[in-house]
């Protein structure tokens, strides 16, 4: 009878071993209204309003040259300044995004070649954020849920010339996650490009969301893209 028994305990043990893999599903949306502790950023749309929380990320239009990061891109006489990469989320915990230096996107002099001070740029936008939700299911069950807000300023010019970006980031807004699930997510600058022409330049930018999901079971990444222009526009791309 114990022969039998330790049998069966292993049938059970190995047909649990060779279950059929979680079904994961995973879908990013923009939230359409939402209510912004910015004075004068409520964004409107359809649905009722989500309280977030203060808003940390840098929103100056102005910052000094020792305070803008490293050059992180360059195409042609467009350059990115910032940091490489920033720490989102660790372990399901969002990070302190004040300690970020934002991203920003300027010409060079035309004359000197030499970058343009941030705070020479003109006629720069208030600062615009857009929120977003990324869930993830496995089976019918939520287990993680992620928002976040990219903030950035645009339509900067430099000496009456052409529409750049200035204090672009990716704020975490609020993680959740079910038992047994951790979560790391991560932002950096993907690359950059002329919307525009060489005179009258309208930068864009792509900022890439990096999520790495795991359980006992299962590990998942994915990365979510945001293209912004120049002229403020913003798409969202998923894979």
């Amino acid at each position: 009878m114990k022969n039998l028994m330790m049998t069966l305990t292993l049938a059970v043990l190995s047909t649990g071993a060779f279950a059929a893999p979680e079904k994961i599903t995973i879908e990013t949306v923009e939230v359409k209204a939402f209510h912004s502790n910015l004075k004068g950023m409520d964004v409107v749309g359809a649905g009722g309003g989500i309280a977030t929380p203060p808003v940390t990320a840098p929103v100056s239009t102005g910052v000094s040259m020792d305070q803008v990061g490293q050059v992180i891109g360059i195409a042609k006489d467009i350059v990115a300044l910032g940091e490489s990469v920033y720490t989102l989320v660790q372990k399901g915990k969002p990070s302190n995004t004040t300690d970020f230096t934002p991203i920003s996107i300027v010409p060079k002099d035309p004359i000197s070649k030499q970058i343009a001070d941030p705070l020479d740029m003109e006629n720069c936008s208030f600062p615009v954020q857009k929120k977003f939700a990324t869930t993830m299911k496995s089976g019918a069950t939520e287990v993680v849920k992620f928002e976040y807000m990219v903030i950035y300023t645009y339509g900067c010019s430099y000496n009456g010339v052409g529409k750049f970006i200035q204090n672009a980031i990716v704020q975490p807004v609020s993680v959740k996650t079910t038992y047994g699930w951790d979560f790391n997510a991560s932002m950096k600058l993907a690359g950059i490009m002329n919307h525009g022409t060489k005179a009258e330049p309208v930068v864009g930018a792509m900022l890439t969301i990096k999520y790495s999901m795991n359980s006992w079971r299962t590990a998942f990444e994915r990365n979510d893209t945001v293209h912004i222009t120049g002229k403020g526009e913003l798409k969202s791309y998923s894979n």
